[in-house]
């Protein structure tokens, strides 16, 4: 048994490790991921590393290439724009229906994830000014960012619009749009996340929805700087 949990534990180490270094653009796209290197690094053997590679290329953060080995995901400019316009569209209708149907519990998670993502930013923020190794604050505040968009959706009850998102939108492109952050685009995101949650806590559709779409479009201009064609 603890072998086992020593396992998995070893495995989710890797994990978060090359997840937050892909976010904060220590690794970049096209860059190779070598397993022997990590796992000396970690102090694990080399199959958890293995198997974090093959759950980060189920989530698309990487692509593995048979007798090479795994290398970061590469995203197009026009990747960015097609999938930032279709999540405006559809986080655009989820927040207005969010707004319809999120209950008191769900309008105080969501305060919690606005917080939570607002003190993430806050934090990315001061040790860029201070120089220091910002991969966990950047890891912080796509988790944070993460949870307050899946609660809209989670609010919106629309099992159809889930399921068309989750065949357009991507975690690994927000994954590296934050590690191409400046100041000024957090500061914007802590905004719009603050006029949605607004919008869907006064039950103002409209709002919510403007909001979600203006969130998303802005990020866009951040995301496309992750783009190999930049």
């Amino acid at each position: 048994m603890s072998s086992t949990v020593s396992q998995d534990g070893a495995r989710t180490q890797a994990y978060r490790r090359i997840r937050s270094d892909i976010a904060a653009g220590a690794l970049v796209p096209g860059s190779w991921v070598r397993e022997g290197p990590l796992a000396d690094t970690l102090g694990v053997s080399r199959t958890p590393v293995r198997e974090a590679l093959n759950a980060l290329a189920a989530e698309g953060l990487v692509e593995i290439v048979r007798h090479r080995g795994a290398r970061v995901s590469s995203w197009t400019r026009r990747d960015v724009d097609e999938v930032y316009s279709l999540r405006a569209l559809l986080e655009g209708e989820g927040a207005r229906l969010a707004a319809e149907r999120a209950d008191a519990s769900v309008i105080a998670t969501l305060r919690e994830h606005d917080r939570a993502f607002a003190a993430a930013a806050a934090e990315l923020s001061e040790l860029r000014a201070a120089g220091h190794d910002e991969a966990a604050a950047v890891a912080r505040a796509v988790e944070a960012n993460g949870a307050l968009h899946r609660e809209v959706m989670a609010a919106a009850d629309s099992p159809r619009l889930a399921s068309l998102l989750a065949s357009v939108s991507s975690t690994p492109l927000v994954a590296l749009a934050f590690g191409h952050y400046a100041d000024a685009d957090l500061a914007r995101s802590v905004a719009g996340h603050h006029d949605l949650v607004l919008g869907i806590s006064h039950r103002d559709a409209a709002l919510a929805e403007s909001a979600m779409r203006s969130h998303i479009l802005g990020a866009r201009h951040a995301a496309a700087r992750s783009a190999t064609d930049a």
